[in-house]
């Protein structure tokens, strides 16, 4: 898909093709908010990877992470409740490492997932979702679009790439056991939460329970709706 722009999670793409039997990645990029490593000037986006595969017995195994050291979404909760974030998580407009939220939106960028020594491997996944999910759909790259004459929620004409892998067509045996054999192997080795566990747990409690707000966020959404349109 090019012409498109990032919509926050990325599981929802992959979860159902894995339902029905398949293996699904998919990638997409963004606007620039990411230096790559050794940089000091955004130009990658947060560009996630999600991977979904079924399993034997079980919901399917699911991730989807940012190849930035953290969301730009968790960035922007943090300025709004006045936290500051790790090191190694972004910079300002001049390039210099910061904590604060706010100097990281206001001109600043991300950094690649990796740590201050293993930047480069945040920034080579980054590289490479740019590739497949803008020059390989004749979508932008993260940094190609002008966002000075488009202020607001526009779209940055971005891409995104699904790929589907149809584990029937493999010469191996069941797939969705072979996956279930490894998460057991991961759990006797002593890892003690599989990749999309947590979501599972927390979508089967709101869907009986509901789902919390706090206070403060439910005045805002009240707020914005009273708005003008």
């Amino acid at each position: 898909m090019r012409n498109s722009h990032h919509f926050a999670a990325l599981w929802p793409d992959v979860e159902p093709l894995a339902d029905d039997g398949l293996v699904a990645l998919a990638l997409v990029n963004s606007m620039a908010c990411v230096v790559p490593s050794g940089g000091t000037t955004a130009l990658f986006g947060t560009n996630p990877i999600a991977f979904a595969a079924p399993r034997a017995g079980h919901e399917p195994l699911v991730f989807d992470l940012a190849t930035s050291a953290i969301a730009h979404g968790d960035v922007q909760i943090a300025a709004r409740e006045g936290r500051l974030l790790p090191d190694g998580h972004g910079v300002d407009r001049h390039g210099q490492p910061t904590n604060d939220p706010r100097a990281i939106l206001d001109g600043g960028a991300l950094l690649p997932f990796g740590g201050v020594h293993s930047s480069y491997k945040g920034s080579a996944l980054s590289m490479m979702v740019e590739l497949l999910a803008a020059a390989l759909t004749g979508g932008n790259f993260s940094f190609e679009f002008d966002w000075s004459g488009h202020p607001g929620a526009q779209t940055p004409w971005t891409g995104e790439l699904i790929i589907a892998i149809d584990p029937a067509k493999s010469a191996g045996r069941s797939f969705a056991q072979r996956c279930e054999d490894l998460v057991q192997a991961m759990a006797a080795a002593g890892q003690t939460r599989q990749p999309g566990e947590r979501r599972y747990r927390q979508r089967a409690r709101s869907l009986k329970d509901g789902v919390p707000l706090p206070a403060t966020t439910w005045a805002e959404l009240q707020r914005l709706a009273d708005g003008p349109i």
